[in-house]
């Protein structure tokens, strides 16, 4: 009788454990539900925030290019923060969202700046009718042409132009090129000065602080040379200040106007320049030849008439000092010749005295 007793308090005993390790178990479920619905809860938010983000500095710099996206890595470490990692039942991989980040330099409240440059080259079949689309399309797009030459030689016949455009119709542009001349080459360029930029903004900063601290001495300054001191610093410094001015707006110009250099050309049925000279006429060798004597002829005079330019200075030093000596030898030479004819002329007459006194001493 006692032994019933004592099993029906063991069996008592057993259901008093299980019903408190059923409570234990259906509590520490909640707690996980609860985790993990607080995480889901965190994740959408962090989503929700990145996507708000995402327009807003798409919509600060749509006059730069868009920033390079990368995976959305920040969702990753927003689970590890919460301490979970959500995982399908059927024990496949989660499918990864990938958000647009935000660029370092959108954070700090400022645009790139970026120059675009671009080199196209541009074969058509008809040179007039490309040129007159070609101007169309700079006009419709807002552009300008800033350069342009146009040659023609028995090969060819083209232009080049310099075409400056806004920098949000540079793609717009190329692409519009691209309908006149389907086979074009083209090769674009960008230059990052970003970093230039900011430090130009910092030293015109530092160079202005500078400027109002020298206008205040120069208020003060109560003597001459005090004054022309910090007047002659304060002229390098408004200086130094109107280059970095200078700079800077150079700079704003590239960026806002991006720059297209074009080369259109078309071929034409005459013969090329460097022709094979076996396969020329005979007029056309003669012709040729002719043409080459006359080069080297005219190369020929062009030497001598630089020399001549290169020796001018010199034959006219040596002319204004041999003149007046060739003037006075041959003044020399005159006197000593009439000199000598006057001596002649003497012995001469000497001679017939002393011829005369000997006939007439012989005549005695």
């Amino acid at each position: 009788m006692g032994v019933k007793k004592w099993g029906q308090k063991v069996a008592l005993l057993l259901a008093v454990c299980m019903l408190i390790g059923s409570l234990v178990a259906g509590c520490s479920s909640s707690k996980n539900d609860e985790t993990a619905s607080s995480s889901e809860q965190k994740m959408n938010s962090s989503i929700g925030a990145l996507t708000k983000e995402a327009p807003r500095a798409e919509s600060q710099n749509a006059a730069a290019p868009a920033a390079q996206a990368k995976a959305a890595s920040d969702l990753k470490g927003v689970a590890a923060e919460s301490g979970t990692a959500q995982t399908p039942a059927d024990g496949k991989d989660a499918t990864m969202t990938v958000m647009p980040a935000l660029g370092s330099d959108e954070a700090a409240g400022f645009n790139r700046k970026l120059i675009y440059r671009a080199n196209l080259v541009m074969p058509v079949d008809d040179y007039g009718k490309a040129q007159t689309a070609l101007r169309d399309l700079v006009t419709l797009s807002g552009a300008y042409i800033l350069q342009f030459s146009e040659n023609a030689n028995t090969g060819e016949r083209g232009g080049t132009y310099t075409i400056k455009v806004a920098a949000n119709g540079f793609v717009s542009l190329l692409d519009g090129l691209e309908k006149i001349s389907p086979s074009l080459q083209r090769n674009v360029q960008g230059q990052d000065v970003t970093e230039e930029y900011v430090d130009l903004s910092s030293r015109l900063k530092a160079k202005q602080l500078v400027e109002t601290r020298l206008l205040g001495f120069m208020e003060k300054a109560s003597k001459t040379d005090d004054l022309l001191a910090f007047s002659n610093e304060l002229s390098k410094v408004q200086e130094a200040i109107e280059q970095i001015k200078g700079r800077m707006r150079y700079l704003d110009q590239n960026v806002a106007y991006s720059t297209i250099e074009i080369r259109m050309y078309q071929q034409t049925d005459k013969k090329p320049l460097l022709s094979d000279p076996s396969k020329l006429s005979l007029n056309e060798r003669i012709q040729k030849a002719w043409n080459s004597s006359l080069n080297v002829l005219v190369a020929v005079l062009q030497g001598i008439l630089v020399f001549l330019a290169a020796a001018f200075p010199i034959l006219v030093i040596v002319l204004l000092i041999g003149i007046p000596i060739w003037v006075y030898r041959r003044k020399r030479n005159k006197q000593l010749a009439a000199m000598r004819n006057q001596l002649k002329e003497q012995n001469a007459s000497l001679n017939s005295l002393e011829d005369d006194k000997q006939g007439t001493i012989d005549a005695e």
